[in-house]
């Protein structure tokens, strides 16, 4: 079995990143493997542990200064990176033995991301089938391993008792999970959870519905210590949702972190999760809420569509991020509206849909059907796949939009 270190989120840490860290460090551990964490995010100035695994604390660099020390220090013969492939120094990283795995939420695959992973020597690992499709058209050998969710945790609870808990028994709750970041300066991309397309869309289906709630866990100005996001306050006033259509996460709570069961009753308390992203690298939102029996709207781009298994997905226009030069798709107000109409007549019918569509994500399904062969791979000799040229791309482009 191998010495891994895993380099990420640190496992506490409230985000996606550290969430599928405590997910998946375990259950490689109890393969047999000798795990160790590195945290890029989550922890400064010493080492922890976690459930008995060291955790290294970050350098505020992405791990380009302090991970191969760690590698050496734990004698590693794996190093798995979760994160962004392209915020990695390719000149740091070409002697570990690396595998990323890494979102794409572009289309195509930016060149940032391909060019590190050539550069650098890297494996990548894509949490998407999309994403592994836009690395392949880049000549890339990408192995699949989907992110997960405990199933066990996030299931379809007393949704009646739940909602008759926080006063909204009566009410059309429409829920938005996600973090608050970018579209406040040119050089931070869009809002790429479609914040203002997203209320501008509720404001039009509240006057249609008044029995309409919208619940909003999110930041309310952007996660602190962190880029800012939008005001959602002032956008809520523009956009002239009343205050008693609109309820918050409490934001201490949010910033502490927030117990999987109480979010798993949460999702269970929305009759839709609205998610009409920019791009997603995957989505976990999108399977939490269907794990518990929650239809979706999402939008028709990047991972979403694959994982939009019970719900409704968008169209929109391609919007241009100069910073990764590749595309985002900037979802239609219009059809986000139609959208919640539709959820509107028949969300409660998609239910079981939803849920069954969902444990195929299940954490110990992933181990099994795609950690446990990844690993595999891994523990092989690789054959680099040669550089593509521009006739070698065409023909890739040509035969996936044959099949």
């Amino acid at each position: 079995m191998a010495k891994i270190l895993w380099h990420s989120g640190a496992p506490w840490a409230p985000t996606g990143y550290g969430q599928q860290t405590a997910l998946f460090a375990p259950r490689l551990r109890d393969l047999g493997h000798d795990v160790a964490l590195s945290a890029w995010w989550g922890l400064n100035g010493s080492a922890l542990e976690f459930e008995g695994m060291p955790v290294y604390p970050a350098d505020q660099k992405w791990g380009n200064v302090v991970l191969p020390g760690y590698a050496k220090r734990h004698q590693a013969d794996l190093v798995i990176a979760l994160m962004d492939a392209w915020v990695l120094a390719p000149e740091v990283m070409r002697d570990l033995p690396l595998a990323v795995w890494t979102p794409v939420d572009h289309q195509p695959c930016p060149p940032k991301v391909a060019d590190f992973f050539r550069k650098s020597g890297a494996r990548p690992i894509a949490m998407s089938r999309f994403g592994e499709q836009m690395l392949q058209d880049e000549g890339l050998d990408p192995l699949y391993v989907p992110h997960g969710v405990d199933a066990e945790v996030f299931k379809p609870r007393f949704r009646d008792e739940i909602r008759e808990t926080t006063g909204t028994s009566e009410r059309f709750i429409v829920g938005v999970v996600a973090n608050n970041s970018g579209g406040t300066s040119p050089t931070s991309g869009p809002p790429r959870k479609a914040f203002p397309q997203s209320l501008m869309a509720f404001s039009a289906f509240h006057r249609r519905h008044p029995d309409a709630l919208l619940y909003l866990h999110t930041e309310l100005t952007g996660r602190p210590g962190l880029e800012h996001g939008l005001n959602i306050g002032r956008l809520l006033e523009r956009f002239e949702v009343p205050p008693e259509a609109v309820k918050f996460t409490d934001q201490l709570s949010m910033e502490i972190g927030i117990e999987p069961s109480a979010m798993a009753n949460l999702y269970n308390s929305f009759d839709v999760l609205l998610n009409p992203s920019y791009g997603e690298g995957f989505g976990i939102p999108i399977v939490e809420a269907q794990a518990c029996g929650t239809p979706v709207i999402v939008t028709d781009w990047t991972a979403m569509p694959e994982l939009c298994g019970a719900g409704w997905k968008i169209d929109g226009e391609p919007w241009y991020d100069p910073q990764h030069e590749a595309f985002f798709k900037c979802p239609s107000v219009g059809l986000i509206l139609d959208a919640l109409e539709a959820a509107y007549e028949n969300a409660a019918g998609l239910r079981d849909q939803a849920r069954d569509f969902a444990v195929q994500y299940d954490a110990d399904l992933v181990t099994e059907t795609y950690w446990k062969p990844a690993l595999e791979a891994l523990s092989r000799p690789r054959e680099v796949p040669p550089l593509p040229n521009r006739e070698m791309r065409r023909a890739r482009k040509k035969a996936g939009a044959a099949a």
